[in-house]
């Protein structure tokens, strides 16, 4: 009887340890989501062509690099980014789309409280790839900075 006792004493406290390995591993996963405060999306083009050319259209929606000839690169062109808070925030920037290995910038900046910057976007010097239009969509996440 008594080890049938220990055996269901040491039972629960695994089971006990289990739901709150679970929960942690849980909050974990969430925390990175917790952390975000605004996500902006902003779509980019890039044409590589036998000449190179500057989009001077003020299109505020889509950032238009121009064309660009094999051997050169594009750009810079520039992101704004605003932190109108009181504390510091975390900017992290991804791109996604047939542009992602053509682009050049900061992945990570850190903005302090109430601070403004311009962010440069520009392409790698353009060699091997085809002529033609390269698009895709730069994703622009602030997170509240954890420090």
């Amino acid at each position: 009887m008594e080890k049938t006792n220990k055996l269901n004493w040491k039972l629960f406290a695994a089971v006990i340890i289990l739901i709150i390995s679970f929960i942690l591993f849980l909050i974990a996963i969430n925390l990175n989501s917790i952390l975000i405060i605004q996500k902006q999306e902003i779509p980019v083009v890039v044409k590589i062509s036998d000449y190179n050319a500057w989009n001077i259209s003020k299109n505020e929606t889509t950032l238009n690099l121009g064309s660009v000839k094999k051997g050169n690169s594009a750009g810079p062109r520039y992101i704004e980014v605003k932190n109108p808070r009181d504390f510091p925030t975390i900017i992290e920037i991804s791109v996604k789309g047939d542009i992602a290995p053509l682009l050049v910038f900061d992945k990570v900046i850190y903005l302090k409280a109430n601070e403004d910057k311009e962010i440069p976007i520009s392409t790698k010097f353009i060699e091997d790839e085809e002529l033609g239009t390269y698009s895709g969509v730069i994703t622009i996440t602030f997170k509240k900075d954890p420090s």
